[in-house]
């Protein structure tokens, strides 16, 4: 039940538009963001540094939560327990207030694999078609 799936919407000049939508056992939402390619590609790193050194934790943000700029959504990865298994924290910002101050925060579950899955498929959607989607757990996409 619990996923985290990113979907390619729509591309232009090297920005990717993605459609996020986290599922947790109380709380399915989603942001639709818009990132620079080279952002994109920073933080596939970022995560793929992570899931080889699972001992912190791993904060990526896509778009700025501050300021006048699209919507954003951000996770934070916690430290990996000793089964393997981890919380995720998603921010996802709604969109229905001017001052961007209305957020909705909740945990998704995950497991290291997951997240390693994660980060080397989030360097594809860069080069992808739209419609292109990756996720936590691709079977249930």
């Amino acid at each position: 039940m619990n996923n985290i799936i990113f979907e390619k919407v729509w591309e232009d000049s090297g920005v990717t538009e993605l459609k996020i939508t986290a599922i947790s056992e109380f709380v399915t939402a989603y942001q639709n963001c818009y990132i620079a390619d080279e952002d994109l590609e920073e933080i596939a790193e970022k995560i793929n540094k992570y899931s080889k050194s699972y001992d912190y934790d791993c904060y990526v943000e896509f778009g700025k939560k501050k300021g006048n700029y699209t919507p954003a959504f951000s996770m934070k990865v916690l430290k990996v327990d000793d089964f393997g298994k981890m919380k995720i924290e998603v921010d996802i910002e709604v969109e229905d207030i001017k001052d961007r101050s209305h957020r909705c925060c909740y945990y998704v579950e995950g497991d290291l694999g997951a997240i390693e899955r994660l980060g080397k498929n989030l360097k594809n959607v860069i080069k992808a078609d739209i419609g292109y989607k990756i996720s936590l757990y691709s079977d249930e996409i």
